[in-house]
């Protein structure tokens, strides 16, 4: 029996790129039919989210022909990760692959990225840049920096290869999906499910506004991207309070005998009195506080990941690997040289 293929790509504002899209992924449908390889693109859906242009009327009428095509709308827009999650809620492939609208996420690259997962058996692949995608030096760095930051913050290594073009098997995508709760940031959702996860080199070219050194992130849109990964982790470095407070405590109570059979035994240890007393209070009172307020924290960001769906654990079948690495074995496909 074939493994299956679904694409999900989130659609607000591409309908002067959806055509040429859609002829892409025909390509590869078509390519892997006449292959005989045991995987097929089943499916490849459309989550259209409010577009603001005639994105939905035109996918319609492409559906109506080609009945693989299928056109999920939205009541509202909810934005890129929401709609990404509905696609993925809306498979049934073993394998998806999320991928932008516009083509700078190209799909003669899906097969380099299932053959990068299948040899490592890794359940998510993102692809990773091998060249400037913009042309714009804020562009190509902000977004770099900013998971540079973000992955220091919440000690979460696998943040610097967040990419909305990801292959990502098909049981861990829809049991991330099915968790994800407002404010759950979809790529975070799926570190909890997996932490095989690996990058695979491909060509991203953003042919929009290459004469624009504009960046396309906004502060604010960046903060609410902070914000989103944030309110899905536990920040860890947070923990370090609690061993400050436990130092703390302990000193006082230390200078605390000191400061007694110093006075107990007539030893000026102190030259000025009433300073050591209150510091040693201060030091006290402070590292249970701390130590408190450690412990209030942890258990907040416990709750909070509970809020947001972590799971206790979860159950994936990698049994078909090797079906799906002898069907790669059989395609000839663009690549390039994973790192």
């Amino acid at each position: 029996m074939a493994q299956t293929i679904s694409t999900v790509t989130p659609v607000y504002n591409g309908s002067k790129y959806l055509a040429g899209l859609i002829d892409a992924l025909s390509v590869l449908r078509d390519d892997l039919k006449s292959a005989d390889a045991a995987l097929e693109l089943g499916e490849s859906i459309f989550v259209v989210d409010d577009a603001i242009d005639d994105s939905e009327t035109l996918l319609r009428s492409i559906s109506a022909t080609k009945d693989w095509v299928k056109v999920v709308t939205l009541s509202r827009n909810y934005g890129q990760h929401p709609a990404t999650i509905a696609g993925m809620l809306h498979s049934s492939g073993d394998w998806i692959i999320t991928l932008d609208e516009d083509l700078q996420h190209h799909p003669k690259y899906i097969l380099s990225m299932l053959e990068k997962a299948a040899k490592s058996e890794a359940d998510v692949c993102y692809a990773n840049s091998a060249d400037r995608v913009h042309n714009s030096f804020v562009k190509d760095n902000l977004a770099r920096l900013f998971k540079s930051i973000m992955a220091r913050i919440l000690n979460n290594p696998h943040t610097q290869k967040f990419n909305s073009f990801r292959a990502i098997r098909g049981d861990i995508a829809r049991g991330a999906s099915s968790i994800c709760r407002h404010e759950t940031y979809l790529d975070i959702a799926l570190s909890w499910f997996t932490k095989r996860i690996v990058t695979q080199n491909v060509l991203l070219i953003d042919d929009r506004n290459l004469n624009s050194e504009e960046s396309g992130y906004s502060f604010m849109g960046l903060v609410r991207h902070a914000k989103r990964m944030v309110m899905s982790s536990k920040i860890k470095f947070l923990r370090l309070a609690i061993p400050f407070g436990i130092v703390a405590f302990l000193t006082s109570i230390v200078l605390s005998i000191y400061a007694l059979a110093s006075a107990a035994l007539n030893y000026e240890a102190v030259v000025h009195k009433g300073w050591a007393s209150t510091i040693l209070v201060v030091l006290l009172l402070g590292g249970i506080t701390i130590l408190l307020v450690s412990i209030l924290l942890e258990s907040i960001g416990d709750l909070m990941l509970s809020s947001n769906g972590k799971p206790t654990f979860f159950v994936v079948d990698r049994s078909k690997d090797a079906e799906l690495k002898l069907a790669l074995s059989k395609l000839d496909y663009e690549s390039i040289d994973s790192e």
